[in-house]
């Protein structure tokens, strides 16, 4: 099953929403990221959140309306992270998240652990605004684009056997070192490529041209 997550930070184009909502079987709305549902058709399955950042008129006009998931402002994980584990327990395997960029860099820079998290739990996660997609990478990703898409690799911790084709930049059973800068800016050269890493975790960025 596909779930779509829209989460509180730049809220997607309309056409990013209707596109990603239409292939999904279950659509979560976390905290602020209801508002990019009000006036564009759609009605999310379930709204998640502690409502700090929601317009209180917002919140007047269709909380009752919706199944909500209330949470406290005083709780362990962000409303992006129980978005993710509600997908997950309602036994989605594929989870595609708007509105984790831009806004507070921490939220953004936390949204990301997200894609980790569903890896952890037997799920793919992926982070799409109009630029980027964001995927993390456990042994093997097939990045599709065009040549000269940029794709940025960049590691949670050490990363062992790092091996890249299809890439301007190519790279076999190589070592990708937290805190430094080398995966960053890489280049297609093909319409498909591939990542490979044999121990560790990557957090892959694909820019389109």
């Amino acid at each position: 099953m596909r779930a779509l997550l829209v989460l509180g930070g730049d809220l997607p184009t309309e056409d990013l929403l209707k596109e990603n909502a239409g292939h999904s079987d279950l659509v979560i709305a976390a905290d602020r990221g209801m508002e990019a549902f009000l006036g564009v058709g759609i009605t999310p399955d379930i709204w998640v959140g502690d409502m700090d950042s929601v317009n209180p008129a917002v919140l007047a006009m269709v909380e009752d309306k919706l199944n909500v998931l209330r949470l406290p402002c005083r709780k362990d994980d962000t409303d992006g992270e129980i978005a993710v584990k509600t997908a997950i327990e309602r036994g989605c395997d594929d989870i595609c998240i708007l509105g984790a960029c831009g806004g507070r860099l921490d939220h953004a820079l936390g949204n990301l652990a997200l894609l980790r998290y569903a890896q952890l739990h037997g799920a793919h996660a992926e982070i799409l605004d109009e630029r980027v997609r964001i995927e993390a990478v456990q042994e093997e990703l097939t990045i599709c684009g065009e040549s000269g898409d940029t794709v940025s690799l960049i590691p949670m911790s050490t990363a062992e056997g790092v091996t890249l084709t299809g890439f301007s930049y190519p790279l076999c059973d190589e070592t990708l070192y937290p805190f430094e800068t080398r995966g960053i800016s890489n280049v297609l050269i093909s319409d498909t490529a591939t990542v490979q890493v044999r121990q560790g975790v990557v957090f892959a960025f694909h820019y389109y041209a």
